[in-house]
């Protein structure tokens, strides 16, 4: 059979950002055999290399400069947006799934929830609380019609989702081949924390090493999950990274010439899977960690090749 390749591009430019989105598919029987993610950046960010340098002799302990105190903006509950998952169970071929609203909630945090390639989301706004933030979205889950819930094909079962809530507890229905998502965006940072510690004394004077055992840290820039409508659960997941810098590590034929630039920014390595769909899309998740590494908002393009091939005879 033939090889083909599907390429589909997200930009991530958010801090922690969740995004959840489809990447289009031939809606025919095919089978999906590898996928590839790479990440590029779009600004200059400083380099993270921790390769040790030898150091001659002690260098003077630096004055540390303390860093500029966090703005609070509108946080009268710091902290970050969370739901997460307290049960499942299935009977009567429907699934019930229950969710727990985090504790913090603070204004302009987004709330959401999904199944069958639909995502319902609320906002919350000032005096919002776990409880209210429950009751929004499963009024939100309930108003939302069965032609809604239908419009991508996905729901075979021509099952309508019903949500309830008891407190910060929000219970969710669906049928037994899919399950919903759940997740919080949003995050905030109150008081300053307390000044760092002293420095500790310089380090002495270190041997000399040899280059070809020196590791170095990579960036990642995020975590990948694929899911087809028609197939149960997640079936690719991986992280994103920004190159190997790693890549001749204990190589004893190292001629002191760095193989670099291979798929924006680093060497092509697609990962094998064997699934077949005849889905019109893939679902994709993406938690970025690029930013929250730099602890700030960090620009980048997300590349994910999904390698196929058509299940009828070529």
């Amino acid at each position: 059979m033939q090889q083909k390749v599907i390429l589909h591009s997200e930009q991530v430019s958010r801090k922690g950002e969740i995004k959840y989105f489809q990447i289009p598919l031939q809606g025919v029987a095919l089978k999906i055999i590898a996928v590839e993610v790479s990440a590029f950046l779009f600004s200059n960010m400083p380099d993270i290399s921790t390769t040790p340098k030898p150091t001659p002799a002690p260098a003077p302990i630096p004055t540390p400069t303390p860093a500029p105190a966090p703005v609070s903006n509108n946080c009268p509950n710091p902290g970050s947006a969370t739901i997460d998952p307290v049960s499942s169970n299935t009977a009567g071929g429907i699934i019930t799934q229950v969710f727990r609203i985090g504790a913090v909630v603070n204004p302009t945090f987004v709330y959401s929830c999904g199944v069958y390639s639909v995502t319902v989301s609320v906002t919350a706004l000032d005096g919002d609380t776990p409880a209210s933030i429950a009751a929004k979205l499963a009024t939100e889950v309930n108003n939302t019609s069965l032609a809604a819930w239908s419009q991508y094909g996905s729901n075979n079962h021509n099952y309508k989702p019903t949500a309830s809530n008891n407190g910060d507890l929000l219970t969710l229905t669906v049928d037994s081949q899919h399950s919903f998502f759940a997740s919080g965006q949003g995050s905030c940072t109150g008081a300053p924390p307390p000044p760092p510690p002293p420095p500790p004394p310089p380090m002495p004077q270190l041997l000399d090493y040899d280059p070809l055992f020196t590791i170095v840290s990579n960036e990642r820039a995020g975590v990948l999950s694929l899911q087809s409508p028609d197939a149960t659960d997640i079936f690719f997941q991986c992280d994103a990274w920004r190159q190997d810098k790693n890549i001749n590590f204990g190589d004893f034929s190292f001629p002191g010439e760095v193989q670099d630039e291979w798929l924006k920014g680093r060497k092509r390595n697609a990962t094998e899977v064997d699934i077949t769909t005849a889905s019109p899309i893939l679902e994709a998740y993406y938690k970025d960690s690029w930013g929250v590494y730099y602890n700030q908002d960090v620009s980048y393009g997300l590349n994910i090749l999904v390698w196929f091939e058509n299940m009828e005879a070529a």
